[in-house]
């Protein structure tokens, strides 16, 4: 029996057979062509195309038979970047010009790409390299007329490998093959990680060489919560395990008894959990993780991704359509939030000696004001229903705002004169992430409908620590009394503006810091759809009154341990047991 760890990022437990995926890298080589033998390139790399098109849609039409239409969309949007103009004719005019053979000019295109966005910061954003990277992948695979598909065809499998490219991912989940998986690496962004979290199949990435240390046809136990991989485990291991199952199984279903109860604590305060979301097809399972809406959309894979366009019609058909899936329910449309750690190939905006202080979302997109006023333009012809919000980033300003709200007036009156501006007020908010933005709030009574805290860039600027740096993780901390000064003062001038305040990032959706949160008077949340239920169950056992209690005693410490230490405490004292580590599972 063998121990490995890795990094849990899709929830469950599962016993089961490995099959290893090993990866392997095939050489390329550069074969200049005669000038007259390009046609028939040209028709090899058609053709090739052609059946890569053929084949996705197969295993589209699968994965919709298992996950249902809209929850498919990501195999959707890899066909996609077959259609796109811009990326296909890349590679044509790389042959053309060049005079190459196709399977150079798709490995010299899927490097451009690769190199541009593996140097991003976001790893949500470094995955779209990997996507494209995979799906010209099968182009070159058809190139080589091969019959056989690579991917595995055994029956209930673990699936081992180094990494999982996500067309092979839903190939197997469509078929439903896949009991779990084990990576060696692997993003927690990847499209391949959300397909195994919307079907609910165990993943583990950063397993270091779990493809060594696993044989083909090896007994494994892999713990989803914990992170754990158990190697051919004993007998009374696997019967333990087997109870685990039960007892987790119970608790799904304990969950999803739990969200559909009302947002109130034991004492009738009402609370709101929204869902973020950056991929449009997430939209339809925002109301299955019991959300009220979606409080924040981030758009910027609009401008990551090379296979959707930027038209007005385009983005407007988007935002419709999402806000139509969630509706009566709210969908806050935040602008592009371009900068920082987050680059686009449509914006040269120099070598910043630091790009966390430069030229970023609505700084950047005032400078490029004819792609500012399409988004615009776009969402507020989608507010047909009412119940679309906007949300600008990043505000330092008031001059920004009073920028941004003639903008917004002349675009509505363009709208107007052409009859397709919708009936309905588009609701503007702001996001308070800038600690000097914290002043403006009195400012802003007239101007603003709502705000939204940015948690995790807020805390990265009041503390001068970068959130990614883990030598500085010890610093980075929402228990700092600078951090939870801040916050009771947002609260407090939110409140004397009669304005909704909701708060957004990672400590809106952890159970303790929501609670600290929902103690200084937050009561709108948004978060990780994957972590609502867990934050509404401890809401609900919760009594209002004395959480404020609990919390209004925070800014008398004047170090982050005694704060958590004193907020667990409390909490503990009156409510034991609320956070013991899994007690279902054991």
């Amino acid at each position: 029996m063998k121990k490995i760890k890795g990094k849990p990022v899709s929830q469950g437990i599962v016993i089961g057979k490995a099959t290893i995926l090993k990866s392997h890298t095939d050489i390329v080589l550069r074969e200049k062509l005669d000038k007259s033998a390009v046609p028939a390139e040209l028709k090899r790399f058609n053709d090739a195309l052609r059946s890569t098109r053929l084949h996705l849609k197969k295993i589209y039409k699968n994965l919709q038979q298992v996950m249902g239409k809209n929850s498919s969309l990501i195999i959707e949007s890899q066909s996609m970047l077959l259609n796109d103009t811009q990326l296909i004719n890349e590679i044509k005019d790389k042959i053309r010009t060049n005079r190459v053979n196709s399977e150079w000019a798709i490995k010299e295109v899927a490097k451009k790409y690769l190199d541009f966005f593996s140097n991003l910061k976001d790893l949500s954003f470094r995955e779209k390299g990997n996507d494209i990277a995979d799906i010209l992948g099968r182009i070159t695979e058809n190139l080589r007329k091969s019959n056989k598909s690579d991917d595995p065809e055994i029956e209930n499998m673990i699936l081992v490998a180094d990494d999982l490219k996500p067309s092979t991912a839903a190939n197997l989940m469509s078929k439903g093959k896949l009991l779990g998986i084990i990576l060696n690496n692997g993003g927690e962004t990847s499209h391949t990680v959300i397909l195994a979290r919307t079907l609910g199949i165990p993943t583990i990435l950063d397993t270091g060489n779990a493809t060594d240390e696993i044989a083909n046809e090896d007994t494994l136990i892999v713990d989803g919560l914990s992170g754990e991989i158990i190697v051919n485990p004993k007998d009374q291991y696997l019967a333990k395990t087997r109870i685990k199952i039960e007892k987790f199984n119970a608790h799904k279903e304990r969950l999803k008894k739990i969200i559909k109860l009302p947002d109130v604590t034991k004492d009738k305060k009402k609370f709101k959990l929204l869902a973020n979301i950056e991929l449009p097809f997430e939209s339809d399972l925002v109301n299955s993780y019991g959300a009220s809406g979606i409080g924040l959309f981030r758009t910027e894979f609009l401008f990551m991704d090379p296979d959707i366009a930027l038209s007005e019609e385009e983005q407007y058909l988007i935002y419709k359509n999402i806000a139509q899936k969630v509706y009566p329910e709210e969908v806050t449309i935040r602008t592009f939030d371009i900068g920082r750690d987050k680059g686009s190939r449509y914006f040269k905006s120099g070598n910043e000696r630091n790009p966390a202080l430069g030229t970023m979302a609505v700084r950047l997109f005032l400078k490029e004001e004819k792609l500012f006023r399409t988004q615009i333009k776009s969402i507020m012809r989608a507010n047909e229903n009412g119940n679309i919000k906007i949300l600008f980033p990043m505000i330092t300003e008031v001059e920004e705002i009073n920028t941004i709200k003639r903008i917004m007036s002349e675009i509505a009156e363009e709208l107007r004169s052409e009859k397709r501006l919708p009936e309905h007020k588009l609701e503007t908010g702001i996001m308070i992430e800038i600690p000097g933005a914290i002043k403006l709030i009195k400012h802003l009574k007239d101007e603003i409908d709502f705000y939204s805290i940015g948690s995790n860039d807020l805390i990265q600027y009041l503390l001068a620590v970068e959130r990614d740096n883990s030598s500085l993780s010890y610093l980075f901390n929402p228990y700092q009394p600078s951090v939870i000064e801040s916050l009771f003062e947002i609260r407090e001038e939110c409140r004397k503006t009669d304005k909704p305040v909701t708060i957004c990032g990672e400590i809106a959706g952890k159970p303790l810091t929501a609670l600290m949160l929902l103690g200084m008077g937050f009561t709108n949340f948004s978060m990780n759809p994957l972590s609502i239920a867990e934050v509404k169950r401890v809401f609900i056992k919760v009594h209002y009154s004395k959480i404020r209690k609990i919390a209004s005693g925070l800014t008398q410490f004047d170090s982050k341990s005694k704060s958590e230490e004193f907020l667990i405490e409390s909490i503990l004292r009156i409510y034991p047991g609320m956070f013991v580590k899994q007690p279902v599972f054991e």
